[in-house]
C-alpha cells in the first residue's frame, strides 16, 4: 500500500521532509545564522581590544569591548544550543517518517517482492540507508549550509577591512567547486557500490543466523566464515576506496584557505609596518582567514555526506516505487461466509513455463470440512496462497459468497479466512502477546483483559499446551524467544493453532499442522481442531488419520485434479490417494 504523499516524497525527499517538519526547519536554519553571525563578528571585538591596548586608551572604554566580547559569546552558546536542537529534531523525524514509510510499504507489497528482495537486503535499507539517509539532510544539508551562510558573512567583513588582503589572501578559492564537482560524483557511485556490498553482507550474515542448526549439523563453521570473510573483504575494499576520496578531498578544501594566511603575512607585512594597517587589524584579519577553513571543509563534509545520502535514497526508492501485484483493490466488506467456489483455476510462478495448477474446480460450503491430499510438488500450496490472495490469480477465479473474491477488502478476507501454516512461525515476545495477537489487547478495560485471558487459557487448553505453558517460569508472559526458539517443534505448532482459533474466524485453513506431534497428541487435537460445527475447514495434510472425518475430498496431482468428491469413490478414482493408504496401512472408514 503505497501511502498518498509518496509521488511528491519520491520526487524531492529533502523539499518533501522539510514541508513536513517546517517549524524545527526554520527555526534551526534562522538559529543558525544568528549563530554565524556572532562568531563571525568576535575578531572585531578582539581588533578593538587589541587597538585600544596599543594605542594605551582609557581601562573603562577596554572593560566597554570586553563586556560586549562576553554578551556576544554567551549569546553565541544559547543560540549554538538553540540551532542543534531544533536541527536534530528535524532530521531524527524524517528519518523516523522514512523509516516508516518504508516498513508500511513492505508489508504490504505481495509474495512476489519478497522472492527478489531478501530479508537481509530489506533490513539493510530500514536500517543503514535510512540512517545514511538522515546524515546527509541533516549533519549533511546542515554543515553545508553552515559554510556557506559562513562565507556570506565573513567575506565582506573580511573585504571592509582590507579589500587587497581579501582578494590575495582567498585567490585559490575559485579551484574550490572544481573540486567539489569531481569528487561529487566520485563519491555518490562509490558509496552506492558500498551500500550495494553492505546490503550482500547483511543478507548473508541473516542467512548463516537463521540456518545455523544446519550449518553446525553439518560441521560447516570453517567453510561459512571463509565465505563471510570473503564478502566482508569486498566491503572492507569498497569502503576503503570511498574513504580515500574523502580522506584526499579534505585537505584540499583546508590547503586552500591555510594557504591564504601564508600569503597574508606577505601582504600585510608592509601596511602593518607602515601604520597604513594596526596590528588588532592584522591579528583579526588573520582569524577570519582561518574561519575560512571551516567553509571549505564545510563544503567537502557536506557534499560528502549530501551524495552519501543521495545514493541510499536511491535504494530506497527503487523498492518504494516496487507496486504490490496483489493489490487492496477490493471495496466489499466480508461479514459472513456462507460459499467458496474454485472455477477453472489455472496459475504459474512468474517465469515458469510450466502450470502450478490447472484447471481446478470444487465447492465448499459453510461448515463443511475438505480434504487436501496429494504428493509434494502437486499444488497444495499454490491453492492455498491464492485463496488467501498472496499471489494474483492468472486464470479462472475463486468465488466467495457468489462473489469475486479480489472484490472483498484484503483486511476483511484475511479476518474471516484465518491459515494454519505447515511451518509455524512465533514472535520473540510472550506466550500471550502471540497467541492474542490477532485481538487489539492495547488499552483495554479490566473486563476486556479479563475475557481475552480466559480465551487463551482456553484454546491453550483445547491444544494441549495448557499445562507444559503453566510449568514456564513467568506462564503466560514467558518470553519464547526468537521464532519459539525456546519451544519444542510440536509446542510452537500448538501455539500457532491456538492463535488461530483465538480470533474464531468462519474459515480455517489448516497446512499439515499436525506433522510435528505424535499420534497421541494428535488423536486428542483433532477433537479440538474440529470442534466449531458452524466453522469451514480445508485440510492439507500428508497422515489420513487427521483428515478420516472430512466431508469432502480433494487430491491434486502435479497441478491438476486426481479427484474430488466424497469419501465413498476416493480410493478407486484416485491412484494417489490409494497409494498413500497402502503406505500408511490404514485409511478412513466408511
Amino acid at each position: 500500500m503505497v501511502i498518498h504523499f509518496m509521488p511528491q516524497l519520491l520526487k524531492s525527499p529533502f523539499l518533501y521532509y522539510v514541508s513536513q517538519n517546517k517549524r524545527p526547519f526554520i527555526l534551526g536554519i534562522t538559529l543558525l545564522f544568528i549563530t554565524n553571525f556572532l562568531d563571525s563578528i568576535w575578531p572585531l571585538f578582539l581588533k578593538k581590544g587589541i587597538d585600544l591596548i596599543e594605542a594605551k586608551a582609557p581601562m573603562n572604554e577596554l572593560t566597554r569591548v570586553c563586556v560586549l566580547f562576553a554578551v556576544v559569546m554567551i549569546s553565541l552558546s544559547i543560540f549554538r544550543y538553540g540551532w542543534r536542537r531544533n536541527w536534530g529534531e528535524f532530521h531524527s523525524t524524517a528519518s523516523e517518517s522514512l523509516r516508516k514509510t518504508l516498513f508500511d510499504h513492505i508489508i504490504y507489497m505481495g509474495t512476489r517482492f519478497f522472492h527478489k528482495n531478501p530479508p537481509g537486503e530489506l533490513m539493510s535499507l530500514m536500517t543503514n540507508d535510512v540512517q545514511s539517509f538522515r546524515q546527509g539532510i541533516g549533519p549533511g544539508f546542515l554543515i553545508l549550509a553552515d559554510g556557506l551562510i559562513y562565507s556570506v558573512i565573513v567575506l565582506p567583513i573580511m573585504f571592509s577591512l582590507n579589500s587587497a588582503w581579501a582578494w590575495k589572501s582567498l585567490i585559490l578559492l575559485p579551484l574550490v567547486p572544481f573540486l567539489i564537482w569531481y569528487v561529487m560524483r566520485k563519491i555518490q557511485n562509490n558509496y552506492k557500490i558500498q551500500q550495494d556490498i553492505y546490503g550482500e553482507l547483511t543478507r548473508f550474515t541473516e542467512e548463516q543466523i537463521s540456518g545455523i542448526r544446519v550449518v553446525k549439523s553439518f560441521g560447516l563453521e570453517k567453510i561459512r566464515l571463509k565465505l563471510y570473510e570473503t564478502v566482508s573483504k569486498k566491503l572492507e575494499k569498497q569502503s576503503f576506496k570511498t574513504s580515500v576520496i574523502d580522506a584526499v578531498f579534505m585537505p584540499i578544501m583546508e590547503l586552500s584557505a591555510t594557504f591564504g594566511g601564508v600569503i597574508l603575512l606577505f601582504v600585510a607585512y608592509d601596511d602593518v609596518l607602515a601604520g597604513t594597517a594596526t596590528v588588532g587589524t592584522f591579528i583579526a584579519f588573520h582569524r577570519y582567514i582561518m574561519k575560512m577553513v571551516w567553509p571549505m571543509t564545510a563544503l567537502g563534509l557536506g557534499i560528502s555526506n549530501w551524495q552519501k545520502g543521495k545514493a541510499s535514497f536511491q535504494r530506497i526508492q527503487s523498492v518504494l516505487e516496487e507496486q504490490t501485484d496483489t493489490p487492496d483493490s477490493g471495496k466489499v466488506i466480508l461479514k459472513e461466509f456462507h460459499s467458496m467456489e474454485i472455477q477453472n483455476l489455472c496459475f504459474r510462478y512468474p517465469g515458469q513455463i510450466q502450470w502450478a495448477l490447472q484447471n481446478i474446480n470444487f465447492k465448499i460450503k459453510k461448515g463443511e470440512k475438505l480434504a487436501i491430499l496429494g504428493s509434494i510438488g502437486s499444488g497444495k500450496s499454490t491453492l492455498i496462497n491464492l485463496i488467501l490472495r498472496l499471489y494474483p490469480i492468472e486464470q479462472g477465479q475463486i468465488l466467495i459468497n457468489h462473489r469475486p473474491h479480489t472484490e472483498y477488502t484484503l483486511d476483511s478476507l484475511r479476518k474471516i479466512i484465518q491459515l494454519v501454516p505447515q511451518e509455524p512461525f512465533l514472535f520473540g515476545r510472550s506466550v500471550s502477546e502471540n497467541v492474542l495477537m490477532g485481538h487489539t489487547i492495547l488499552e483495554n478495560s479490566q473486563d476486556d483483559n479479563e475475557k481475552l485471558d480466559r480465551r487463551l487459557w482456553s484454546e491453550l487448553t483445547k491444544f494441549q499446551i495448557a499445562e507444559e505453558i503453566k510449568k514456564l517460569p513467568e506462564k503466560e508472559k514467558s518470553l519464547i524467544g526468537e521464532k519459539g526458539i525456546n519451544l519444542s517443534g510440536g509446542q510452537k505448532q500448538r501455539l500457532t493453532l491456538a492463535r488461530a482459533y483465538s480470533t474464531s474466524p468462519s474459515v480455517i485453513i489448516l497446512d499439515d499442522v499436525l506433522s510435528a506431534v505424535d499420534t497421541e497428541t494428535e488423536k486428542k487435537m483433532t477433537e479440538g481442531l474440529y470442534s466449531s460445527q458452524e466453522m469451514t475447514y480445508l485440510i492439507v495434510a500428508h497422515r489420513l488419520s487427521s483428515v478420516q472425518n472430512t466431508d469432502k475430498v480433494l487430491v491434486l496431482k502435479n497441478g491438476e485434479m486426481e479427484y474430488s468428491g466424497t469419501w465413498d469413490l476416493a480410493y478407486k478414482n484416485s491412484p494417489t490417494l490409494k497409494a498413500i493408504f497402502d503406505i500408511q496401512h490404514e485409511g478412513p472408514k466408511r
